[in-house]
């Protein structure tokens, strides 16, 4: 018992250090997963200046989009090699089926983008501009809902950091909204045309669900357990991007009321992307925070986990010491109790000296004299008890007469044989066979000559049927054989050998008298015309054999099928 409690607290200490184990790495997945976001939010800016300026491209914006797109594919795949590292068991299936469509759809806006720029700049419509940048926002919907489950994954094993690990979530976010905020003026920027009245809603909506994000994200940071360093990385945010990144798309907003924005889309990104870097500042500090307090967790229950191994090795020494004792005192004079038990069973006697006289042992060894006794006497009991039911169970199952197995025990067999035949789809036949004239024969010869008519009979049943068919005695002279995977022309050709073999055989009735000749009437039913029933083949057979005996005798019947 002191083993099970102590391997319990360990059990519960253990599983702790794995949560906090599990912590660290869920953060780190997390950690890259935002990046991956973040980098894919980040192409969207070379993207968008491409997609506003006169092609052929620059070489300049040519060198700054590949460049995004380089970091883009380095973070993808450090992000999906850290999932692919856990277990892919559960909803981290899904995680990785959706990981792996990404690709996929980045490559398609992608393609998309590069077949809109190659356009010169008049001929871009601004739908189709909008489609591409569309087609690139809508990459980082498809990473959030892997974020999302790996932050339910932590806060599943550490509810306590789920506040900084939230708070983190909601700066990335905000960090992608500012970014689609960004991409929402390229079409108007990238023509110099006055935003429409569709344009402004989506602006304003964006801008509203912006100042949604804003208000969250401060709220996770002005709760008192945050570092300064923490609320140094809001600080800036609130200055760098609601400060001058806010200020420029006003700016925008109202130059877009007749057109003449006076900058281009590259221009515009180039002003209005750094600022931005300011919301990944704070979202970095946190999981600076998040990942600090992962690390304090696991350092603590490392050390906990040490503790408890050294309690758990204090007490399994006390217990092996508490054993030793046993053991002298009390396991070895009954193993050399267990020495003269057996002896006694081998009709030996050993002789025994109790460690301590008068004690419960000795009262043991005092005892072991009186059960030799009782248990010789119960062997010997429950030998002659088991040839008792043994012989019970022969006769009751045997025809005393013939040795075959009785009516009651070929029903049971039968009932059996049928159940297999119906699981399996083989077939089988019954054949019901009477003794012609048997009446007669004990009339005539007595009844002596026609038990040994009926053994005669046995004898050749016994000889003819396989192993795995069934023959009994049912009645008087009424035997029944059952043939397992047979046909009915297979049947019909054993039931006629049968008949002439039995047609011939000589049955001795004793010195003195003529042998006897007897002859059989037998009826045949099968499954395939019958069914698969017991009673209705005994029925239809008995039928057959009756019409059989109406006929003439020692003739054989078929049933008709069903």
């Amino acid at each position: 018992m002191a083993v099970l409690v102590v391997g319990r607290i360990m059990f519960v200490d253990w599983r702790e250090l794995r949560r906090a184990e599990n912590a660290v790495v869920l953060i780190e997945q997390l950690r890259l997963g935002m990046v991956a976001a973040e980098m894919v939010s980040r192409e969207r800016g070379p993207a968008n200046g491409v997609l506003g300026a006169e092609a052929p491209t620059s070489e300049v914006l040519k060198a700054s989009l590949v460049q995004a797109r380089e970091r883009t594919d380095q973070a993808y795949a450090a992000f999906a090699k850290a999932l692919r590292e856990v277990p892919q068991q559960g909803r981290r299936q899904s995680i990785g089926r959706q990981v792996e469509g990404f690709q996929t759809a980045l490559d398609q806006a992608r393609r998309r983008v590069d077949a809109v720029a190659a356009l010169p700049l008049a001929q871009r419509k601004p739908e189709s501009i909008k489609v591409a940048v569309d087609g690139m926002i809508r990459l980082v919907g498809m990473l959030r809902p892997v974020v999302m489950l790996v932050i339910d994954d932590l806060h599943e094993d550490q509810p306590a950091m789920s506040s900084v690990v939230v708070g983190a979530m909601l700066a990335s976010e905000l960090r992608e909204l500012t970014g689609q905020l960004g991409s929402l003026l390229t079409p108007a920027l990238s023509h110099d045309a006055p935003l429409s009245i569709e344009e402004r809603l989506a602006i304003e909506r964006m801008r509203g669900r912006i100042a949604q994000l804003r208000v969250l994200v401060a709220s996770r940071v002005g709760v008192g357990h945050v570092t300064d360093t923490v609320r140094q990385a809001h600080a800036r945010m609130e200055q760098d991007y609601f400060g001058r990144a806010d200020a420029l798309v006003t700016q925008v907003l109202k130059s877009g009321e007749h057109g003449g924005y006076g900058m281009s889309t590259a221009q515009f990104a180039a002003r209005y992307v750094p600022d931005m870097n300011a919301i990944l500042g704070l979202r970095d500090a946190l999981f600076d925070e998040g990942r600090a307090r992962g690390e304090a967790m696991h350092t603590e229950q490392r050390r906990t986990v040490s503790v408890m191994l050294g309690m758990t090795g204090l007490h399994i020494a006390l217990i092996v010491l508490g054993l030793y004792l046993m053991r002298r005192r009390v396991i070895k004079p009954l193993g050399r109790a267990t020495e003269a038990l057996e002896a006694m069973r081998e009709n030996r006697c050993v002789p025994l000296v109790a460690p301590v006289p008068g004690d419960e042992i000795a009262a043991v060894f005092d005892g072991i004299a009186a059960l030799q006794a009782q248990h010789q006497e119960r062997a010997a009991l429950e030998a002659e008890r088991d040839k008792l039911i043994e012989r019970l169970r022969v006769q009751s199952s045997t025809d005393f007469l013939t040795t075959l197995p009785n009516r009651r025990a070929f029903f049971e067999a039968a009932e059996a044989e049928l159940a297999r035949a119906r699981r399996h789809g083989y077939g089988l036949v019954l054949l019901l066979l009477d003794v012609d004239h048997f009446k007669r024969i004990n009339d005539t010869r007595g009844h002596a000559a026609g038990d040994r008519a009926l053994v005669a009979l046995t004898e050749v049943l016994k000889h003819s049927v396989r192993q795995g068919d069934i023959a009994a005695r049912i009645g008087g002279e009424e035997f029944v054989v059952l043939l397992s995977h047979c046909e009915r022309e297979d049947g019909l050709r054993f039931a006629e050998r049968l008949r002439e073999t039995v047609s011939t055989t000589l049955v001795d009735v004793g010195e003195g008298q003529e042998p006897l000749r007897i002859t059989v009437s037998i009826g045949l039913a099968d499954v395939r015309s019958q069914g698969v029933g017991l009673d209705q083949l005994l029925s239809r057979a008995d039928r057959a054999m009756y019409r059989a005996k109406n006929a003439g005798r020692d003739r054989i019947e078929v049933a008709e099928p069903t």
